[in-house]
């Protein structure tokens, strides 16, 4: 679901649903006087299931990661859906439980969610086979197929959302990277045509120069002047060379800012935070890239691994060197080891002549590169 103040599809369906199955067990009740007498427990149990079902999916990105007050909402709706299950004999009251197993692929593996759904659907038909003294068989059977159904429909849309989302941040890459290699690129024209200017033309007007200093001192008279007019323009034309020649070796700065904007606005699965001056510009294209690909890694690496729900980038220019901080939200894995991502970005670091540090504060990743960038502030 997306992280906004909206009521997402999925969780409207469920909110319905629930409805629903409210009212129809109490218009189902009212001309019952023996189960009319328990509205007491029933109706608060309903509320709820309802209201814990809500404060558990409105503003949760259900990627893997849950808060303890959503965790212990989440676990209250299991237990009021048993509670009503077992107070009224209601077959159909099966569905809250549905509705409950439907999140159950945003929190955990799909194999952990078959196992949990198969003891939740045990205890529930076998507490009722056991209060009701009856065979539930054929009705845990067809209301079971309607659980796995609902477990395989949301493994799949949340197959597709990261599918998405990683098509998503691919095309952020691409677009950053894109500007990248246009900065390159044009550099490497810019360097081309110098070098033919300096190499052709300018050998060409060096020679011409000499040539008209000596016919200088070959003529006399009016013949003479204006030869020395003519070496004097060619001069000016060698220096006006020369002088364009060195404007097309200087690299083209190119903006940190634009870059990153187009690299972290409206990262799919996290908020990102970050912060860098708009005027810092970098003469070097291959620190840019190695920078760009530092952030792309770490936050890949938070996408994936930390769970976490904000990402944390600050860039700070100082003297000639570029400072950046990165963090996340997330939790470190208690056996948690140096990966790929980590050395990759070790080395391109190294490869600038830079410094990468990592430390953990409060159980969480923090990584302090230092670049040294020839900036343009």
């Amino acid at each position: 679901m997306k992280r906004n103040n909206s009521i997402a599809w999925d969780v409207l369906a469920g909110v319905l649903t629930w409805f629903l199955v409210f009212v129809l067990s109490l218009w189902l009740m009212w001309p019952k006087e023996q189960l009319w007498s328990l509205w007491p427990w029933v109706v608060p149990l309903f509320l709820l299931n309802g209201l814990c079902f809500f404060l558990t999916t409105r503003n949760d990105e259900r990627h893997g990661s849950i808060s303890p007050f959503a965790l212990c909402c989440y676990l209250l709706q299991l237990l009021s859906a048993l509670a009503l299950n077992w107070l009224l004999p209601l077959d159909y009251l099966a569905i809250l439980s549905i509705i409950w197993v439907s999140v159950l692929p945003y929190l955990v593996s799909m194999r952990t969610a078959v196992i949990i759904t198969v003891a939740l659907l045990s205890l529930w038909y076998g507490v009722d086979s056991a209060l009701e003294q009856r065979s539930l068989w054929i009705t845990g059977l067809l209301f079971s197929s309607f659980h796995f159904f609902a477990l395989l429909m949301t493994n799949q849309a949340r197959s597709e959302q990261r599918a998405k989302q990683e098509l998503q941040h691919a095309h952020q890459q691409l677009l950053a990277t894109q500007d990248l290699l246009m900065v390159a690129s044009q550099q490497q024209e810019r360097t081309r045509i110098a070098r033919d200017l300096h190499d052709v033309l300018g050998h060409h007007l060096t020679a011409l120069t000499i040539n008209l200093q000596v016919a200088g001192h070959l003529t006399q008279g009016e013949a003479k002047v204006k030869v020395d007019q003519c070496h004097q323009i060619a001069k000016l034309l060698l220096s006006d060379v020369r002088e364009a020649v060195s404007a097309l070796r200087e690299h083209q700065q190119f903006s940190i800012y634009q870059a990153l904007e187009k690299l972290l606005t409206a990262v799919p699965g996290v908020r990102v935070h970050w912060d860098c001056p708009q005027g810092v510009e970098l003469a070097d294209v291959k620190v840019a890239q190695q920078l760009l690909l530092i952030v792309q890694e770490a936050l890949t690496n938070t996408l994936r691994h930390s769970q976490a729900t904000e990402f944390y980038l600050l860039i700070k220019p100082v003297e000639d060197v570029l400072q950046l901080a990165i963090y996340d939200n997330g939790k470190v894995a208690p056996d948690w080891k140096p990966g790929n991502g980590l050395t990759g970005m070790k080395e391109r670091v190294a490869a600038c002549n830079g410094t990468l540090v990592w430390q953990l504060k409060d159980n969480h990743f923090h990584l302090q590169v230092t670049l040294p960038a020839g900036l343009v502030v």
